[in-house]
């Protein structure tokens, strides 16, 4: 929950990055990829990463390179003890 405050106050396009991280992470678990308590760490790691592109004042075209963005480095988190990036 308070990730989810955290990204409402930091505005732009973090609450957009947050819930397309969770979507991905989401069915990253239902295909057995991760395990169900590793869904917030991917969502919270997508959503440190976007820290230093995050746009306040997002276009539409801004809000969905950064939905794009955040499933595909969701989806590049391995499954480890600290669900570092895979290179793509």
């Amino acid at each position: 929950m308070d990730l989810a405050y955290a990204a409402g106050r930091a505005g732009g396009t973090m609450t957009g990055v947050l819930s397309a991280a969770n979507e991905k992470a989401v069915e990253m678990f239902f295909d057995e990829k991760i395990s169900y308590l590793e869904i917030f760490k991917v969502v919270e790691l997508t959503c440190d990463r976007h820290q230093t592109e995050l746009a306040i004042n997002p276009s539409l075209e801004e809000i969905i390179h950064y939905d794009l963005w955040a499933r595909k480095y969701a989806a590049s988190l391995q499954q480890s003890s600290c669900l570092s990036p895979v290179p793509v």
